[in-house]
């Protein structure tokens, strides 16, 4: 994390007076969010299940934080079999239950309800995070930190990051029509609103500012999408990588010219193939020969985008996404509906809508009701806060204020 986070700057304003708490499933969810100057971060130990920190930030649990623990809610949750909160047959925005592009549970010979949860193969406590009650533990633990750092009882603003894991386990396990998923949504709709409860109970009404987004969106699994006759399909980019490599061998005699591959980018061996008088040809090979795989929609230089002609939207984001010290040296982009992934499930990396389109709501202290389909960004979020909590935007910004929404 090379830039300054929205808590960092609400630190950063305030003297570091103002709390800032990131709390999560995931490590990465609760620790980027809190920022390099967090008060504290808190994320789920599988193994455990506890909830666990690191001595960044402190060199042992706080008390309320053991006495949570103690309480073993995951082993509660878990001891049940996994049922859909309402009447199956009241899900009509999900497919039927059994279907074999869905992901298993570890130990279990299908996808349908109900999941079976304890004693799950493997790691017994890590089959929470692919619940909804992983959701329901993770804001549980928000308000336990919520007394514990006496959050929002001072005179300056305190920052409460929640990211909100389970429904990413879930989508990328069954996918985005499954009964799993629509069950999960529906399970956090109601955690959310006992939440906000607790909020206008301790905080008081008018008295929080909330706003909930997504990191992505999901594709809907090829086998789903075949099934209804549309195109959507897998890509494997090992397999694209190992042809391509065997390829330039044959051709000029070089081995190895591609060294890794990821999140849909080449690195190539950019020194030997230099040394070598080969990188141009290399590189011209690869754009060309990877036009001939399945689901490959375009290939990009990297290094040339100024250059390369591509369509809008897709060039800024390509632009917007490539680091020069970090990202690869070849991009590729697939035709819609297609992923680098398996059978089962879906996931995410591409540029379209159903990757690219998350919602943004707010609500609360400081909110204009209403609502705008005017393209926004999640990179417009933390200086709409920032503007809101009149302080600096973070020191990397290139996002814009979205100002339909305060007053």
């Amino acid at each position: 994390m090379r830039t300054t986070t929205i808590t960092d700057e609400l630190r950063l304003a305030t003297n570091f007076r103002s709390k800032t708490v990131g709390i999560a499933i995931k490590d990465r969810g609760a620790i980027l969010p809190a920022g390099h100057t967090a008060t504290a971060a808190y994320w789920y130990d599988g193994v455990t299940g506890n909830m666990m920190t690191s001595n960044f930030y402190m060199n042992e649990l706080p008390a309320w934080a053991n006495a949570f623990n103690r309480r073993q809610l995951p082993r509660e949750y878990i001891s049940k079999p996994w049922t859909t909160l309402y009447p199956v047959d009241t899900y009509i925005q999900s497919t039927a239950d059994e279907k074999p592009y869905e992901g298993k549970f570890k130990g279990q010979d299908n996808t349908s309800f109900p999941h079976e949860l304890a004693g799950s193969a493997g790691n017994a406590f890590g089959i929470l995070s692919s619940t909804p009650f992983g959701n329901t533990y993770t804001l549980e633990f928000a308000k336990a930190a919520m007394e514990g750092h006496q959050l929002g009882k001072g005179p300056v603003t305190d920052f409460l990051a929640v990211s909100l894991s389970s429904t990413d386990y879930i989508g990328h396990q069954h996918g985005p029509n499954s009964v799993e998923t629509e069950d999960a949504y529906l399970r956090l709709d109601k955690d959310l609103g006992d939440f906000f409860k607790y909020l206008d109970q301790k905080v008081g009404k008018g008295q929080w500012l909330f706003f909930i987004t997504a990191d992505h969106g999901v594709a809907h699994v090829p086998g789903f999408m075949q099934e209804n006759h549309m195109h959507a399909g897998l890509f494997d980019d090992g397999a694209m990588m190992k042809s391509l490599n065997a390829g330039i061998e044959k051709e000029f005699g070089f081995k190895k010219a591609i060294i890794a591959s990821y999140n849909y980018q080449f690195w190539l061996d950019n020194d030997g193939l230099r040394a070598a008088g080969k990188l141009e040809e290399a590189k011209a090979y690869i754009l060309r020969e990877g036009l001939k795989f399945n689901g490959v929609a375009n290939m990009i230089d990297h290094h040339a985008l100024g250059t390369t002609a591509l369509p809008e939207p897709q060039k800024p984001m390509v632009t917007n996404g490539y680091n020069v010290l970090r990202s690869g040296d070849i991009m590729v982009l697939l035709q819609p509906g297609y992923f680098d992934g398996g059978k089962t499930g879906t996931t995410h990396g591409q540029w379209n809508p159903y990757d690219a389109h998350i919602p943004l709501v707010w609500m609360g202290w400081g909110v204009k009701p209403g609502k705008t389909n005017r393209t926004t960004h999640m990179t417009d979020i933390a200086p709409t806060v920032a503007a809101m909590l009149r302080i600096q935007m973070p020191n990397g910004n290139v996002g814009h204020p979205i100002t339909e929404v305060s007053h």
